[in-house]
């Protein structure tokens, strides 16, 4: 899953807001910021609220929520691993070419800076612009230099 992803690429913390949207039954209306939402999840109109059962939203969320868990657990036991904490770049793999599969720890350069380089002054020059809030451009150049 992202999240076990997430973990291997060094998060402490990962949360899923827009996942757990759609268990409430979020139909992307893409009306969260007008007070109009018609499922009634983003809205304070009465009128549109009806929608938002909480006793029968409440066990779809919980399912969704003990199932996400039940599946990045089943991917932790299929590493060999028993916690989060234990989770590493090279317990994840993708696919560069046809045929072809590497390791995170092998695709991303950032995953090759060993813990408090950066705040030694050490690294790639792209990643210590990074952390040195040097870096003024858009998220595809952000994924362009961390990739």
């Amino acid at each position: 899953t992202n999240r076990y992803k997430t973990f291997a690429l060094g998060a402490d913390v990962c949360n899923a807001a827009r996942s757990f949207l759609f268990s409430l039954g979020c139909i992307q209306a893409l009306k969260c910021n007008t007070n109009t939402c018609p499922t009634g999840i983003t809205t304070q109109n009465r009128d549109l609220g009806w929608g938002l059962d909480p006793a029968s939203k409440q066990v779809r969320v919980a399912n969704f929520h003990r199932e996400t868990v039940k599946a990045c657990v089943e991917i932790m036991e299929a590493s060999g691993i028993n916690s989060w904490g234990e989770i590493r770049p090279h317990h994840v793999g993708i696919r560069v070419s046809q045929g072809q599969v590497k390791t995170y720890e092998e695709v991303f350069e950032h995953m090759k800076v060993s813990k408090g380089k950066l705040l030694e002054g050490k690294g790639p020059q792209n990643l210590l612009d990074l952390y040195n809030n040097k870096w003024y451009g858009n998220r595809s150049q952000l994924a362009s230099i961390l990739i």
